[in-house]
C-alpha cells in the first residue's frame, strides 16, 4: 500500500531525530547506558590484551617499528617515495615508541585505538536508531573475530576502523544539524581517515552513495559541497602522491581475483565457514522490519549502514578485474557497518520476539568467542621470527655470517637482533649465497628465510653450500616449527674432509 504523501513529509521532518543530534538534542544516555557502555569498552580493551605477545611480529609489523625509529629524514623520505598509505599511523607510532620499544608497548597502541571504537559505534547506533541498538553494536564489535585480531597487530587498521566511524558521526551529525563546525569535522575525520589507510575512501563514497536514500527537502547541499571542496584540499597530497607513484598502492602481490577472496572478506566481515549465516540473519531482519516500516518510519538509518557495508566490497571486486586488490584487511573498514546492520535486525526483532533476537544475539556472540578462541590457540599464525632469530644468536659468534633476504625479513630479524640479550660482536649479515665470505671464514654460516615470502630459499641455502663445499661440510637445521626456516652450515674440522 502506498504511503500517503503526508506520511513522507513527516517521515523527512523526523528524520533529524532519527538521525541523532538534532537542534533539540538527542535523547540523553541514561545511568544504566552510560554502565553497559563502559562494561562493554572494559570488556573489548581486556579481551583485546589477551595473549597480545603470544606471537612474534610479523613482516608488515616490523617494517611499522623500523619506521617508528628511522631517522626523520629516512621518515619523510620512504612516506614520500612509497609509503603515504598509513603515514598517519607510522607517525603517531613514532610517538608512543617513547614508551617502550617492546612487542606489547608496540601492539598495546592498536589496542588503545580498538578499544576507543566500541563508544564510537555505540553512538552510530545511537544516532540511526536508538541507544539499545547502539549498545548491541558496541558489543558485536567487542567480540568481533577480525577486529580482534586487527587490534593484536602493528599496523593501522584498528586507526582507520576508529577514523572512518568518526567520520561517519560527524557525517550525521553534519545532516541532523547542518553546522560549520559538524562538517568542518566530517571533512577533517575523512582525511585522517584517508591518511591512515587510502581504503578508507570508500567509505567516503559509501557516505555519498547513501545520500541517493535521503529525501532531498533533507541534504544540506551547500554545506555538503563545502565539506566536500575542504576534504578535496585536505586530500591533495594523496592526490599528487598517487598520480606520482603509480605502483604506489602496493598490491602487486595480490593474486587474481577469486571466489576464495570473496569469501574471507565476507568470513572476516562475520564469522568463519557457516557460522556467517547469523550475521545475515541478521541482515536480513533489519532489511525486513525496515521494508515493513510504519507510516513516518525512515528506511534511510538502514540504506546508510548498508552502502557503508556493500558499496566499498563492490568497488574493491570491480577493481581487482582490472588490478587484484581484494584484501580481507583492507575491507576492514565495513566492520563497523556490518555490526551497526546486525544489531539493527537484532533491536527490531527484539521488540516483537525477544526469544528469537536474544536467542540470534547470543549465538552470534557464541560462535564470536569461539572464533577467537580458535585465533589464540592457531600457532599457525605465527610467522616465528622471534624464535628463528633467538636460535641464530644463541648459536653464533663472533665473526659469523647470517645470510637473509634483504627488506622486510631483514627488518623484523634487526628488531629481535637487537632486543636479544645475547650480543654478537662483528656478526656479518648479507642477502645473498654469492656475497664473499669475510677474512677469516667464519665458523659458522646461518641462512634464515620466510617459506611464505621466498618457499626458493631452501635452494639458495644448498647452493651456498655447493660453492663452499670443501669448506662447510655439516648441517643443520632449526628444531622450532613454522614458516621461518634456519640453516646452519659450520666450517670442518681441519683433515675432515667432506662429509
Amino acid at each position: 500500500m502506498r504511503i500517503p504523501a503526508e506520511a513522507n513529509r513527516f517521515a523527512a521532518q523526523s528524520l533529524v531525530s532519527r538521525l541523532g543530534q538534532s537542534r533539540e538534542g538527542l535523547p540523553p544516555t541514561t545511568d544504566k547506558e552510560w554502565l553497559l557502555l563502559l562494561l562493554i569498552t572494559c570488556l573489548a580493551g581486556v579481551l583485546r590484551t589477551v595473549q597480545l605477545t603470544a606471537r612474534g611480529l610479523n613482516l608488515d609489523e616490523g617494517f611499522s617499528v623500523f619506521l617508528a625509529q628511522t631517522s626523520g629524514a629516512n621518515f619523510v623520505g620512504l612516506i614520500w617515495r612509497s609509503e603515504l598509505n598509513m603515514a598517519l599511523y607510522y607517525a603517531l607510532l613514532r610517538v608512543w615508541v617513547h614508551f617502550g620499544h617492546s612487542e606489547l608497548v608496540i601492539r598495546l597502541f592498536s589496542v588503545l585505538l580498538a578499544t576507543a571504537t566500541v563508544p564510537a559505534v555505540y553512538f552510530l547506533g545511537k544516532r540511526l536508531f536508538d541507544g539499545r541498538t547502539g549498545l548491541i553494536a558496541g558489543l558485536l564489535l567487542a567480540v568481533h573475530p577480525f577486529h580482534f585480531a586487527l587490534a593484536q597487530t602493528a599496523r593501522s587498521y584498528a586507526l582507520v576502523i576508529l577514523m572512518v566511524c568518526l567520520a561517519s558521526l560527524f557525517f550525521l551529525r553534519g545532516l541532523s544539524c547542518p553546522s560549520a563546525g559538524n562538517w568542518t569535522g566530517y571533512a577533517f575525520f575523512a582525511a585522517v581517515a584517508v591518511y591512515s589507510h587510502f581504503f578508507a575512501l570508500l567509505v567516503i563514497v559509501a557516505h555519498v552513495a547513501s545520500l541517493a536514500f535521503l529525501p532531498r527537502r533533507s541534504v544540506p547541499w551547500k554545506w555538503l559541497l563545502m565539506a566536500w571542496s575542504l576534504l578535496a584540499v585536505l586530500l591533495l597530497p594523496v592526490a599528487v602522491f598517487l598520480v606520482g607513484h603509480r605502483d604506489a598502492a602496493n598490491v602487486a602481490w595480490v593474486g587474481a581475483l577469486s571466489f576464495e577472496q570473496a569469501k574471507y572478506v565476507l568470513y572476516s566481515l562475520t564469522l568463519s565457514k557457516s557460522r556467517w549465516f547469523a550475521y545475515a540473519a541478521a541482515w536480513a531482519m533489519a532489511a525486513w522490519y525496515t521494508f515493513r516500516r510504519r507510516a513516518g518510519q525512515s528506511a534511510w538509518p538502514f540504506w546508510f549502514t548498508a552502502s557503508w557495508l556493500v558499496v566499498p566490497p563492490t568497488i574493491t571486486i570491480a577493481g581487482s578485474l582490472l588490478q587484484p586488490m581484494l584484501v580481507e584487511r583492507y575491507l576492514a573498514i565495513c566492520i563497523p557497518a556490518a555490526v551497526l546492520s546486525a544489531a539493527g535486525g537484532i533491536a527490531r526483532v527484539a521488540q516483537r520476539r525477544l526469544i528469537v533476537g536474544g536467542g540470534l544475539l547470543l549465538l552470534i556472540l557464541f560462535y564470536s568467542v569461539s572464533n577467537i578462541r580458535f585465533y589464540i590457540r592457531q600457532a599457525g599464525f605465527d610467522e616465528n621470527w622471534r624464535e628463528a632469530t633467538a636460535f641464530v644468536m644463541a648459536g653464533a659468534h663472533s665473526g659469523g655470517e647470517v645470510v637473509i633476504v634483504e627488506g622486510l625479513p631483514r627488518l623484523v630479524f634487526d628488531y629481535y637482533r637487537q632486543a636479544s640479550a645475547t650480543t654478537v660482536p662483528d656478526l656479518v649479515i648479507v642477502g645473498t649465497a654469492d656475497a664473499p665470505l669475510p677474512n677469516p671464514a667464519p665458523e659458522n654460516v646461518w641462512f634464515v628465510g620466510s617459506m611464505r615470502l621466498k618457499p626458493n630459499w631452501e635452494d639458495e641455502a644448498h647452493r651456498f653450500r655447493e660453492l663452499h663445499r670443501q669448506d662447510y661440510c655439516s648441517v643443520a637445521s632449526e628444531p622450532v616449527t613454522g614458516p621461518i626456516k634456519v640453516w646452519q652450515f659450520r666450517r670442518c674440522d681441519p683433515g675432515s674432509g667432506t662429509p
